[in-house]
């Protein structure tokens, strides 16, 4: 029996549902609450800071959206509604309220709808953001031009008269039978004419059932300390321009009147609408008018209202920029609207690109040259990475879940990205505590990382929604005793004055009451928790910064220690716990890519090299027994920096025995410290014994 080993290079691939044996090596069981770095290798999540309390009381359903205007001018909508009710509210990225004015009965009446989150859409261009009930059908105003044609009709513009009386109204015939030909003029003088609409019909959209705006204004009025530059927002209808020339026929209404509007997009300085199988776009920079200035000549600048056309009914419900061109997905189907140089009524083209199934109830999301998007296997989701092959002009979308088929659930809700990080964070809404993470890395054309793994939340946690803004996941949080606001610093930096990030979720900077008759420091947290929580000394502290204090739960508001500690603040959170599960680890020939499956292979010993590492645990389960854990807490015998009471980070390798079978043990490293963990990869050294020579 031979004695053998062999390394696992990282621990950067994440999760992957496959056999054992065909797995990379660099993938794992289970990944729980942790964080696959290119950078720093395998470690525990980043946590998140309580910012503010936004809503006094419990939300299961409503309809967020995070306003960006750039750094400094972000601000979070919420939008609570049901078929009979609608309200309204802004607030800024510190969790304070921004009056929204107008919000009248008439203007809340379009937003009320069974459904909000699903029901409200919302899209930002510049200092507008327009809001879209998808359950409302645009209507037309039943108002009418007023006035009559005089009887006379003229052929050609020369032919009109030239002594006719002012307001005078004529049409002019054209030399072609077309009714495209036939306009409309006005005398503005007795031989002076302008183009005009034919009286007698409908010329305007119901304002009133098109998507709303809310805009940005500043006042003295609303000036506070919280608010000092007096912003507020303002929620009112959008007055679109009325047909001002030609008639139903050569200057039609768009074609979404009469329709439920699916979608809004901005594409090429245009504001466009998707309604069932059209793609309807505003005049260019003029975004509020859908009619022709003129119906004597096409336009460069004229409104585009165009139809995809495919052997099946294709439904549009997204529209995304992606790539210099615009992807619109339908249930099964992706287009592209293509276009050479400025995009015109002329030059418009949209062919279909790929046949994939899209789940219409999420948006999808791009990243640098990437778009992600759901489909619905059963009860699970898959996502798919749609690119375009810049040599080849070629589109795909591969199913970056193809290894996990089974690991994120239906109903997914959300999809937030960052570029800058290369991450992907989904939302369910089958579980709400957790959150659904992908990371990647990639080296010119070739992928060398794609991680999946799960962070969970503390019991009681309902994600409402994520966004990312630079590198900062903003979460809002439904609990039994409000909404939260909640950030999560993906970059994880040093807490103020400490040489390390304090692992603990809905983390708050607090200064302690103490009171010397009972020899006891009290702090309030600024919300309800009822489970144990984590105090750290912060970095302001003159000596032990950085250690944990003994705490007690004397409310659910409230944590108390035994001793003076008012003298600076501290850090307090709800600790959470990190866990990784490695594979069955196997032999392996073919440089690593192919496991053998003969022979026994018992393991006797296994180590993780970490760096800047203050705890974890390992945990070694052979089949049928207990469970043996093996602590690391960072002291070294014989390091100068190891004193007692001090948070020491340390690099080096530790070593566990196994003892087992390889197919009958599961090996687990966790952490449910505040303190930080990473790992860089793992060895593993075992007896090896096979009857036959491998040739």
């Amino acid at each position: 029996m031979a004695l053998v080993s062999t390394s696992i290079p990282n621990l950067l691939n994440g999760v992957s549902q496959q056999p054992s044996s065909i797995r990379q090596v660099t993938q794992g069981e289970s990944q729980v609450n942790a964080l696959s770095s290119v950078i720093d290798g395998l470690i525990k999540r980043p946590p998140t800071e309580h910012i503010a309390k936004i809503i006094n009381s419990a939300v299961s359903n409503a309809a967020i959206h995070v306003i960006d205007r750039g750094e400094g001018l972000q601000h979070i909508l919420v939008i609570q509604a049901t078929a009979s009710t609608a309200s309204i509210n802004v607030y800024d990225l510190a969790g304070n309220a921004v009056n929204v004015t107008n919000a009248s009965a008439t203007q809340l009446e379009y937003l009320k709808c069974p459904n909000p989150a699903q029901d409200l859409q919302f899209l930002t261009v510049a200092d507008f953001t327009f809001i879209l009930n998808r359950t409302k059908t645009v209507a037309t105003s039943t108002a009418t031009i007023s006035g009559s044609l005089q009887s006379t009709e003229v052929q050609e513009f020369a032919d009109l008269p030239t002594n006719a009386s002012v307001g005078n109204l004529y049409k002019v015939i054209g030399s072609e039978t077309n009714s495209f030909d036939q306009f409309y003029v006005k005398a503005l003088s007795a031989n002076t004419y302008e183009e005009t609409a034919k009286p007698g019909e409908t010329f305007a959209l119901d304002n009133l059932t098109m998507p709303m705006k809310l805009v940005p204004l500043t006042s003295s009025s609303y000036i506070t300390s919280e608010n000092p530059n007096g912003n507020y927002f303002q929620l009112d209808f959008v007055s679109y321009s009325n047909r001002t020339v030609g008639d139903s026929t050569s200057s039609p209404f768009p074609s979404f009147v009469g329709k439920k509007l699916s979608n809004m997009f901005f594409f090429k300085n245009r504001l466009g609408f998707l309604a069932d199988e059209n793609v309807v776009m505003s005049a260019a920079g003029d975004f509020f008018r859908f009619f022709k200035k003129t119906v004597t000549t096409l336009l460069d600048d004229d409104p585009i209202d165009v139809s995809v056309s495919h052997t099946k009914v294709s439904l549009l419900k997204h529209a995304v920029s992606f790539n210099e061109s615009l992807t619109l997905f339908a249930d099964n189907t992706q287009f592209t609207i293509e276009n050479l140089g400025s995009l015109t009524p002329k030059t418009i083209s949209i062919i279909p690109s790929t046949e994939f199934e899209n789940d219409a109830a999420v948006a999808p999301v791009g990243a640098g040259n990437y778009l992600y998007f759901v489909s619905t296997k059963g009860d699970y989701s898959s996502v798919r990475e749609y690119y375009i092959q810049s040599d080849t002009v070629i589109t795909d979308a591969l199913e970056v879940t193809a290894h996990v088929p089974k690991y994120i659930p239906k109903n997914i809700t959300k999809l937030s990205t960052s570029s800058n990080e290369d991450i992907l964070v989904c939302l369910s809404s089958e579980d709400r505590s957790k959150l659904y993470v992908y990371k990647w890395f990639t080296d010119g054309q070739r992928k060398l990382q794609s991680s999946w793994s799960t962070w969970e939340f503390a019991t009681g946690t309902s994600i409402l929604d994520t966004h990312i803004l630079e590198n900062d996941l903003y979460l809002v949080i439904s609990r039994s005793d409000g909404v939260f606001v909640e950030k999560m610093k993906l970059q994880y930096p040093d807490d103020t004055g400490l040489t390390f990030n304090v692992r603990a979720d809905r983390k708050t900077s607090l200064t302690g009451s103490y009171d010397s008759a009972t020899n006891t420091t009290t702090w309030t947290v600024p919300y309800v928790y009822d489970g144990a929580m984590t105090v750290v000394k912060s970095g302001s502290w003159s000596s032990r910064k950085g250690v944990d204090i003994t705490t007690t739960r004397p409310t659910t508001t409230t944590i108390a220690a035994t001793g003076d500690y008012s003298a600076a603040s501290v850090i307090v959170g709800v600790p959470y716990t990190m866990t990784y599960q490695f594979s069955t680890q196997h032999v392996r020939e073919k440089d690593g890519t192919q496991s053998v499956q003969s022979g026994r292979l018992q393991l006797r010993t296994m180590r993780v090299n970490y760096e800047n590492t203050g705890f974890f645990k390992i945990q070694v389960t052979p089949e049928a027994r207990t469970t043996n854990e093996y602590e690391f807490a960072g002291v070294v015998l014989n390091q100068a920096s190891s004193t007692i009471e001090d948070v020491i980070l340390s690099d080096g390798t530790f070593r566990f025995p196994v003892q087992s079978k390889n197919d009958r043990v599961a090996i687990s490293v966790s952490s449910d410290s505040y303190l930080p963990c990473a790992f860089q990869n793992a060895e593993w050294e075992g007896f090896y014994h096979i009857r036959s020579r491998r040739i």
